[in-house]
């Protein structure tokens, strides 16, 4: 146990307090991004089985594919396992949320600090070090990866024809228009 306690000891002390500033930062980032990508795939599954279904996407239509039909097998058929699909399924949803909050990105964040905590390895003809550099780049990941996440989703809302962007931007301007008061 004092092993364990001296290793923690040296990790944190070596730790600068600007970088555990940043990481808080990078920490928040991500989870706001976690839960937009959440909303994000739950929002696709619902536009795809209403596109399966052949189901006009009104506001009725959306609340009821949230509430009761994405979560049971739609018309479609799935052409490799020959099955109906499950659009909405919860169980997968909260896996993926809980592995990425409670494995996968404490995991990069741990190698940003022991990283962060290695003695510095200068690169020569810079101001640069070489471990700042890996636990900046550790501490990132996350970030990053949400961020094409969320990319993915919006490609595939596009390509699968589920929104129709044009519509939508033209809709978001009436709004605002019509609140300034000039529309």
């Amino acid at each position: 146990m004092d092993i364990l306690n001296d290793i923690l000891v040296m990790l944190i002390s070596g730790v600068s307090h600007e970088h555990i500033v940043s990481m808080g930062v990078i920490i928040i980032l991500t989870t706001v991004l976690l839960f937009i990508d959440a909303a994000q795939r739950i929002t696709t599954e619902v536009l795809r089985y209403n596109k399966d279904n052949h189901r006009n996407n009104t506001p009725i239509t959306l609340l009821t594919t949230l509430a009761w039909y994405g979560w049971g097998k739609g018309g479609y058929v799935d052409a490799t396992t020959g099955l109906k699909r499950r659009y909405l399924m919860s169980e997968r949803l909260r896996s993926d949320l809980l592995t990425k909050l409670c494995v996968q990105y404490p995991a990069w964040m741990v190698l940003s600090v022991v990283f962060e905590s290695l003695p510095d390895i200068p690169i020569p003809n810079t101001e640069l070090f070489l471990d700042h550099i890996f636990s900046f780049l550790f501490m990132l990941i996350p970030f990053f990866s949400e961020c094409w996440s969320i990319i993915e989703n919006l490609r595939e809302m596009v390509e699968d024809d589920l929104v129709d962007f044009g519509k939508v931007f033209h809709g978001v301007l009436e709004i605002i228009r019509a609140w300034r008061g000039n529309g």
